[in-house]
C-alpha cells in the first residue's frame, strides 16, 4: 500500500503567514491563466488583459455584499441578483454575466464558483498544500466519522482542525457553530490557512455531494478521502437531479484524494467505489462482515474488536452507540492511518469518548422508555436507527416523530415514510424546516409512503406538542403493557429553530423537551 507518512512529518511546513494585499491585475492575469477570464468591463471600456484592471489593491475576498469594504473583491455566484449590489461598497468584482447598473470594474468569468475557488486558493498562499487533509463523504455518518478522526488526530499530533456540519473549528482549539456541511470556498482556505497560522498541521473536514456540484472544493487533493455509505438523498430541482448525479458527486472525493478509505458493505453500488479506490496508490477497505477487508469488526467477549490488515488494534467500546458508528470508527482509523497515525498507537482510542451532540444522544426519561435524538433525515438513516432499537432491545415499542425539509431533498419524505414501515408501531408527523412548502404535502408524502398496516400515522404540527405526546404515549404503554418503550426523536437533533419561509423560528430542542417533562413528572 505504500507509505503512509503525511503532515509535519512529510516535509510540510506549518505556522504559515498569509499576505492578504494583492494586486487587483494579478487576480485577473490569475484568472487568464486558469482559462476562466472572458473579459474586464471598466469605466474606461472592455478589455482582455491585466493591465485593463484597475491599478488598485485588494485585501478581502466576499461572496456577500453585506461583508464588502472598497478594497474587497466580490464574488457574485449562483443565483446572484444585480438588486444586491445596490449600498454595496465593493468597487470591483467577479461575475458570469455583466450588471449594468454597477460603476466599477467587472471582471466576467466562465465559471463564477471556479473563479473563487482558484482566487481563494491562491489569496490564501495555497494552504492545502501545507496541511494532510482528510475528507469524509457518506450519505449518513459523516459528521461523527469527522469527530471520531479529529479525536484521533488531535491525540497523537497534538492538535487537528475541523470544518463539519455541527461545529467547526479552525485553530485546533476553539469550536463554533456550523451552516453548512461544507462550506463555501473562499471560507474553507480561510479555515484552512488560521489552521497554519496557528500550527495545525492536520485537517478533518466534511464533504458533501453539493461540494461537488458547486465547486466548493475545486482545486482541492485530500490527502485521504473517506466513503462512508450511499442511498438516495439530496434529490431535488435545487440539489441533483437524480440518483446518478447524487452518487456521481459523491465519489468525486475519491478521484480527488490521494489515499481512498472506503466501505465494503455498498451491496450493489460497491463495484464503481471500489473500482475509484483502486485507481489510487493507496487505499483501505473496512466492513462490519468482511474478514478479507483491511478494517474488520469482530464482536468479542472484551467489545466490539477492530482488526487492521488481520491484526487486532484491540476492544473499542464507543460512547456512543450503533453498529453504524462501528463502521464509522473503521473509517476514522483509516483515514488516521492514512494520515500518518500508527496502527500500534493507542491515540486510535482516543474515538472511544466522543459524543456528538444530537447524533445517536440516548434519554432514559422514565422506566420502560428509551429516547433517542438524532438528526435522521432520510431513509438510511432512520432505517439503520429503526433497527438499532430493534438489535438493543427486545420486541419494542417504537415511536417516531419526524417530518422532513422543505425546498430540498425532496424524495426524503419518501425515505422516511419507507424506513418508518420498518418496525415503528407509531409515526407522528410534525414540523421540520418546512420553509416555503407546504407542511400538508409534506406529510401527505410522508404518510403515502407508509406501506406497513401496523404503523400508525398521526399528526401534530407542534413540534413540542408532537414530542410530548409521543413521551406521554410512550410511559402509558408500558405502564400498562410493561413492554419496552422506544421513541426516537429525529431530524433536527440539538437545534433550536425551525426554518419557517426562510426566517429561523425558536423551537426547544428535542432532547431540551425530554429532560423537562422528565423533571416535570418527578417534582
Amino acid at each position: 500500500m505504500g507509505s503512509r507518512k503525511r503532515g509535519p512529518q512529510s516535509g510540510r511546513r506549518v505556522g504559515a503567514v498569509v499576505e492578504r494585499r494583492v494586486e487587483a491585475r494579478a487576480v485577473v492575469s490569475l484568472l487568464k491563466q486558469k482559462g476562466l477570464l472572458r473579459e474586464v468591463i471598466s469605466p474606461q471600456g472592455w478589455g482582455c488583459d491585466p493591465q485593463d484592471a484597475p491599478d488598485c489593491k485588494i485585501d478581502s475576498l466576499s461572496y456577500s455584499t453585506k461583508e464588502c469594504s472598497p478594497s474587497t473583491l466580490l464574488f457574485c455566484k449562483g443565483a446572484f441578483k444585480e438588486e444586491y449590489l445596490k449600498g454595496a461598497q465593493n468597487r470591483i468584482c467577479v461575475t458570469c454575466s455583466p450588471f449594468p447598473s454597477f460603476p466599477g470594474t467587472q471582471i466576467i468569468v466562465a465559471d463564477a464558483a471556479k473563479a473563487m475557488a482558484e482566487v481563494g486558493a491562491w489569496f490564501y498562499c495555497y494552504p492545502q498544500e501545507r496541511l494532510c487533509l482528510a475528507g469524509i463523504t457518506g450519505t449518513k455518518g459523516k459528521t461523527t466519522t469527522a469527530f471520531f478522526a479529529h479525536a484521533i488526530l488531535s491525540s497523537h499530533f497534538g492538535s487537528c482542525a475541523l470544518l463539519s456540519s455541527a461545529q467547526n473549528c479552525a485553530d485546533g482549539k476553539n469550536f463554533t457553530p456550523s451552516s453548512l456541511t461544507t462550506p463555501e470556498s473562499l471560507d474553507i482556505f480561510k479555515s484552512l490557512s488560521c489552521a497554519l497560522s496557528n500550527g495545525v498541521g492536520h485537517f478533518v473536514m466534511e464533504v458533501s455531494s453539493q461540494a461537488y456540484k458547486v465547486s466548493r472544493t475545486f482545486g482541492i487533493e485530500f490527502d485521504a478521502g473517506a466513503f462512508l455509505n450511499i442511498s438516495p438523498d439530496h434529490i431535488s430541482p435545487s440539489e441533483h437531479p437524480n440518483f446518478e448525479d447524487y452518487f456521481y458527486c459523491k465519489r468525486q472525493l475519491l478521484e480527488n484524494s490521494r489515499a481512498v478509505v472506503y466501505s465494503a458493505d455498498l451491496g450493489k453500488l460497491e463495484r464503481p467505489v471500489e473500482e475509484a479506490a483502486k485507481r489510487k496508490g493507496q487505499n483501505l477497505s473496512f466492513s462490519l462482515f468482511s474478514p478479507s477487508c483491511d478494517l474488520f469488526l469482530k464482536k468479542t467477549e472484551k467489545g466490539p474488536e477492530i482488526f487492521f490488515e488481520g491484526k487486532s488494534l484491540g476492544a473499542f467500546n464507543l460512547s456512543m452507540e450503533g453498529d453504524f458508528n462501528l463502521a464509522n470508527a473503521m473509517a476514522a482509523i483509516g483515514l488516521a492511518i492514512e494520515c500518518g497515525v500508527p496502527a500500534s498507537s493507542p491515540a486510535l482510542h482516543a474515538l472511544e469518548k466522543v459524543k456528538v451532540s444530537g447524533r445517536m444522544e440516548r434519554l432514559d426519561p422514565v422506566p420502560g422508555v428509551a429516547v433517542y435524538v438524532d438528526y435522521a433525515h432520510n431513509y438510511l438513516s432512520l432505517a439503520s436507527l429503526i433497527r438499532h432499537a430493534q438489535a438493543s432491545f427486545k420486541d419494542p415499542r417504537i415511536t417516531v416523530v419526524t417530518g422532513a425539509t422543505g425546498t430540498k431533498g425532496l424524495n426524503r419524505r419518501e425515505g422516511l415514510g419507507k424506513a418508518a414501515s420498518l418496525g415503528a408501531e407509531r409515526l407522528i408527523l410534525t414540523t421540520d424546516d418546512r420553509d416555503f412548502d407546504s407542511l400538508d404535502e409534506i406529510d401527505a408524502q410522508i404518510e403515502k409512503a407508509v406501506c406497513n398496516p401496523k404503523t400508525v400515522v398521526e399528526r401534530e404540527d407542534d413540534r413540542t406538542r408532537a414530542v410530548l405526546w409521543a413521551l406521554e404515549g410512550a410511559r402509558k404503554d408500558f405502564e400498562k403493557t410493561g413492554r419496552q418503550n422506544v421513541v426516537l426523536l429525529v431530524g433536527k437533533g440539538e437545534e433550536d429553530w425551525i426554518k419557517v419561509e426562510g426566517r429561523k423560528v425558536p423551537q426547544e430542542p428535542d432532547g431540551k423537551i425530554v429532560k423537562d417533562w422528565a423533571e416535570g413528572l418527578i417534582s
